[in-house]
C-alpha cells in the first residue's frame, strides 16, 4: 500500500495557527483536535485508518509550518508493524519544514515492530534558526512477550540550512549484534528527544527538562543526555518496556514554552 498526508500552517493576524492543508490517505489519516493547551496551537492526529504499516507499504507524511505557528502533533495509538505477505520493509517516510518563529511539538504513540516485521523510519527536519522544535519518538521491540521484530529510525535535522543532527538506530534480528549488550541488551523499548529552542543560552539542567534521572546502575534501562552544536539537546533513553521508559524519561515540551 502507498498512502501520503501533508500538512500546511500559517499564522492568522491574532497570532494563531491555521491549517491551510490537511490532507492525507489511509492509512495515515490526519484529523485536527482539540488540545489542551495554549489557544493559538493548532493540534492534530495521527490516526491509523488501516492495520500496520505492513510489509512493502510505501508511507510518506509531509509536514509545513508557515512563519510565527505553533503546531503540536499526536496519535491516538500505537502504530505496530507487521509483516507482509512478501519479504520486504515497510516505510515512513516523514519531511518536515518549520519556518522563522514557527513551532513544532512531534510526540506520537510509540511504533511497535511485532514479531516479523521490518519498518525503516525516515524524518528529515529543516528549520529556521529562530525556530522551535520538541521531537519525541519511542520503538517498542515487540508486543508483550513476543520475540521482537526489526526497526530503523533515522532523524536528521538541519538548522538554518547546516546540519544538527543526523542519528539512526537500527535494532531487531535483522541488524546482527543489535540485541546484545553493547546496543540494547534487554531493553525493548527505545526513545530519542531531541529539543531545540533559541531562548536557551545553554543546555539547560536535566531539572530544567523535567527528567526524572534514576541514579541507580540498571542494565536494563538507561538515559543519556547530549548537548547538541547550538541551543539544543538530544536525550536517549532505553527501558525494559514502555511503562518503566515513561517512568524513567517523560517527554519535554520545551517547543510550547514561551
Amino acid at each position: 500500500m502507498k498512502a501520503t498526508a501533508r500538512l500546511v500552517a500559517e499564522a492568522r493576524p491574532d497570532g494563531t495557527t491555521r491549517l491551510t492543508t490537511l490532507a492525507s490517505q489511509a492509512p495515515l489519516l490526519l484529523r485536527q483536535t482539540i488540545g489542551d493547551g495554549p489557544a493559538d496551537i493548532a493540534q492534530v492526529h495521527l490516526v491509523a485508518g488501516a492495520a500496520g504499516p505492513v510489509g512493502g507499504d510505501e508511507l510518506r507524511l509531509s509536514l509545513h509550518l508557515g512563519p510565527g505557528t505553533r503546531v503540536r502533533i499526536r496519535s491516538v495509538a500505537a502504530a505496530l508493524a507487521l509483516p507482509g505477505p512478501q519479504p520486504g520493509e515497510s516505510t515512513l517516510d516523514i519531511s518536515v519544514r518549520i519556518d522563522s518563529g514557527a513551532a513544532l511539538d512531534w510526540n506520537v504513540q510509540p511504533l511497535i515492530a511485532a514479531r516479523g516485521a521490518r519498518h525503516r523510519t525516515t524524518a528529515r527536519i529543516e528549520m529556521a534558526d529562530d525556530a522551535r522544535l520538541a521531537w519525541h519518538e519511542q520503538t517498542l521491540l515487540g508486543r508483550h512477550g513476543e520475540e521482537p521484530g526489526s526497526a530503523l529510525t533515522r532523524l536528521r535535522i538541519r538548522r538554518a540550512g547546516r546540519p544538527l543532527l543526523d542519528h539512526t538506530l537500527a535494532v531487531g534480528p535483522h541488524y546482527p549484534g543489535s540485541l546484545g549488550p553493547a546496543v540494547v541488551g534487554a531493553g525493548r523499548a527505545n526513545s530519542t528527544t531531541v529539543i531545540v529552542d533559541p531562548a536557551w543560552n545553554a543546555v539547560p539542567p536535566a531539572d530544567r527538562l523535567r527528567l526524572r534521572l534514576d541514579p541507580r546502575d540498571d542494565a536494563h534501562r538507561a538515559v543519556a543526555v547530549f548537548p547538541l552544536d547550538g541551543p539544543a539537546v538530544v536525550i536517549s533513553g532505553l527501558a525494559a518496556d514502555a511503562l518503566e521508559l515513561r517512568r524513567l524519561l517523560p517527554a519535554p515540551t520545551a517547543a510550547e514554552s514561551d
